[in-house]
């Protein structure tokens, strides 16, 4: 037990302490993908388990997926090392789809530099609070059962954060077919009065003709 404190002890210090690259802190210079994984696999240690973060796979994927904007000439701006940080750490939680609902919705409401660095300064709080909560459970002795503890919260989390995209997304579905009913319905209205026109068109053709064969009676 006492090695597992001692490990534990060493993560937290470097998760309590890890600090996420915000868009100002990324190269202000177009990145190919080889330099793209390096950096990335690089700043995201924390989360690596001696295993690549991301993969030449992964980023095509990512980009066949709609959730990065395709690079331009096989370069990547910051904007685009942002994208695959954020998803980096998503992906631990959420699928490929709950992540594009998410992504989706967010910016919605916020643009794409501030949404990536609330989510930043968000998860580097998580990051604190989580190991003060440990700190905390040592002083009371509760040590064997931290594992159940945050697996505990884990899912609870989990499970509260998939019930909300899900109904993100749900919603979302409504709008669109709001919106298709209600462009119908224009499309719909505009093509009565397109042959309403032409009738009232035709009718007066019609009536200039008679007018003729009038005035030459």
């Amino acid at each position: 037990m006492e090695n597992i404190n001692i490990e534990m002890k060493k993560f937290e210090e470097e998760l309590s302490n890890f600090h996420i690259p915000r868009y100002e802190d990324l190269p202000d210079i177009e990145l190919y993908m080889d330099q793209v994984l390096a950096l990335i696999n690089k700043q995201l240690f924390i989360i690596s388990n001696n295993e690549n973060v991301i993969t030449p796979s992964m980023v095509n994927n990512y980009v066949k997926f709609g959730l990065i904007p395709s690079p331009k000439g096989k370069r990547y701006t910051r904007k685009h090392l942002c994208y695959m940080i954020a998803l980096c750490f998503l992906k631990q939680i959420l699928s490929m789809n709950e992540i594009k609902v998410l992504v989706k919705e967010q910016i919605k409401i916020s643009n794409e530099l501030d949404a990536y660095n609330l989510f930043c300064n968000e998860l580097e709080i998580a990051f604190k609070n989580c190991c003060e909560f440990n700190l905390v459970q040592s002083q009371t002795n509760i040590d064997n059962n931290h594992c159940l503890i945050y697996c505990a919260k884990a899912i609870a989390y989990k499970l509260h954060t998939q019930k909300y995209i899900a109904i993100m997304a749900s919603l979302s579905d409504l709008d669109k077919k709001s919106n298709k009913k209600s462009n119908d319905a224009n499309k719909k209205t505009g093509e009565i009065d397109k042959k309403a026109n032409e009738t009232k068109k035709k009718t007066n053709e019609v009536k200039k003709k008679d007018d003729k064969i009038s005035s030459k009676n």
